[in-house]
């Protein structure tokens, strides 16, 4: 026969196995838990991480490329700066060309061909002196008018048939630097 005390020993094993067992159960059942709200914390905090570092980097390609624009921005002021300088030393040297034999009889020679009786000629205010004697030479009935903004050269209007043309230094200096500001840029700066 099972004493009491063996057999309250044995009810006693038997409930320790059992909430063994079922600790042993919470505890893992506890473990998934805890294990299941980390890999969920990791993969919110992963993707806000990840969208985090996603937004910095637009922002940081988007600020790259403002930079960008704006140094290339700055790159062509400073070459149109440098443009503009040799544009203007072009025209402070035109005067060298003004006052030569060859200049005066090319402006005699444009005045020849294309003023006709009550054609207007246009001149710049330094050579209006210079534009009177050829046309007082050459026996032309024209009137000559002076125009501020002219650098030098003539224009030639038609009145009776509404068309000016056009011989003024202005003109000429603009097409040609114009047809030779690529290969200003690249003796200016090494490039085309």
């Amino acid at each position: 026969m099972v004493s009491i005390e063996e057999l309250m020993e044995q009810v006693a094993q038997s409930e320790i196995e059992v909430i063994k067992a079922e600790l042993s159960k919470a505890l893992q059942e506890s473990l998934r838990v805890v294990q299941d709200r980390y890999e969920q914390a990791v993969t919110t905090y992963t993707s806000k991480i990840n969208e985090m570092v996603s937004q910095a980097k637009e922002e940081v390609e988007g600020e790259r490329a403002k930079l960008d624009i704006e140094s290339k921005r700055a790159i062509l002021s400073e070459k149109n700066y440098w443009l503009n300088v040799v544009y203007e030393r072009t025209l402070k040297s035109l005067n060298k060309v003004k006052n030569s034999d060859k200049y005066v009889k090319g402006l005699e020679e444009v005045l020849k061909r294309e003023a006709r009786e009550n054609s207007v000629i246009f001149c710049s205010p330094d050579e209006e002196e210079v534009v009177r004697k050829l046309v007082k030479n050459l026996k032309l009935k024209v009137e000559v008018k002076v125009e501020q903004r002219m650098i030098g050269g003539v224009k030639v209007q038609y009145s009776d048939v509404g068309l000016v043309r056009d011989y003024s230094l202005n003109l000429i200096l603009d097409q040609v630097f114009e047809s030779l500001k690529p290969r200003i840029a690249e003796i200016l700066f090494g490039e085309m």
